[in-house]
């Protein structure tokens, strides 16, 4: 029987995913190497291959795990039933909390640098995951009652548009503590208020009891 440590599986896959992150943060994707990624991790490249099909791969899985797939994932799990004033608080909470891990905050400027430094590829992922998140989102809205003219894309991006932005401001991977939870409270503030304004939107749209 071989007295040879092996990892789990699942550690092997985190730690080639950190290590890829590593690597993609100072080399950019094109200059990463699949066999520099192994050599941080000790172990051979048929390793890699046991998890991995391609470094894209790896890539692909670190922009699913911190890139605008978390919103449509979040979206799709909140409940059916449930006013805007108690869903948009909670929801921009836990999309935060999925972008303040510190690997997504590693791979937030890894993304940025990619996505708008002449990779095609990844600029079109992001530019797809944008689009499925506020379709996502706009969804949510047409949900909830009555809104009137305003149209739910709209919505969808006027919402999360500040959630994002407070993302780069206030969670980079050198971020804080202090600088961190300024962002929180701002985020919190944000889809308070956002939530009040659409409550108001319906309830100036329902009609008073003397006009029924």
């Amino acid at each position: 029987m071989s007295i040879v440590q092996r990892r789990p599986r699942g550690e092997t896959r985190a730690k080639l995913l950190d290590a890829a992150l590593d690597a993609f943060a100072r080399h950019g994707f094109a200059g990463a190497s699949i066999r520099a990624i192994t050599r941080e991790v000790g172990v051979r490249e048929s390793a890699f291959y046991a998890h991995f099909p391609s470094k894209r791969a790896v890539y692909d899985e670190l922009f699913a795990e911190a890139g605008p797939a978390v919103v449509t994932r979040l979206v799709a799990e909140l409940p059916d039933e449930g006013a805007a004033e108690q869903v948009l608080p909670a929801l921009a909470q836990r999309i935060l909390a999925a972008w303040a891990t510190r690997r997504a905050r590693a791979f937030a400027s890894v993304a940025v640098r990619e996505s708008f430094g002449g990779n095609a590829e990844s600029r079109t992922a992001l530019l797809n995951g944008i689009d499925g998140a506020l379709r996502a989102l706009a969804g949510r809205f047409a949900h909830f009652e009555r809104l009137g003219t305003a149209d739910p894309h709209v919505l969808a991006y006027e919402f999360i548009a500040p959630i994002v932005m407070a993302r780069f401001l206030f969670f980079t991977i050198d971020a804080s503590e202090a600088e961190m939870r300024r962002g929180e409270v701002l985020v919190a503030a944000h889809a308070a208020s956002f939530a009040a304004l659409l409550g108001a939107t319906r309830d100036r749209r329902r009609p008073s009891p003397s006009s029924r």
